[in-house]
């Protein structure tokens, strides 16, 4: 009994140790997040303005598609990738 107790004394001060080293990365990678998010609404914003104005011009239209596709692409990987990886390395119970 005591060995289970020592052993998970051990566990919980594992655990207190890598949430004290995440929590700076923690909030590094918020910060991250939120300059991105920004940069790509403004992306965004930036290339729905020039699809309206192109007029005729194709080739500035696909341009302006295409970055609208990569600032939703670069959002979604942003966004998404701390769930996928908190799914991936869950443990299995």
């Amino acid at each position: 009994m005591l060995s289970l107790l020592l052993l998970f004394a051990q566990a919980v001060a594992a655990q207190a140790e890598v949430e004290q080293i995440m929590a700076p990365l923690n909030r590094i990678y918020d910060l991250v997040k939120a300059i991105i998010s920004v940069v790509a609404i403004l992306a965004i914003t930036f290339a729905g303005a020039k699809f309206m104005f192109s007029g005729d011009n194709m080739q500035v239209r696909e341009g302006a598609k295409s970055m609208i596709s990569y600032a939703v692409v670069g959002l979604v990987v942003i966004w998404v990738a701390p769930i996928l990886v908190g799914y991936l390395t869950a443990p299995v119970v």
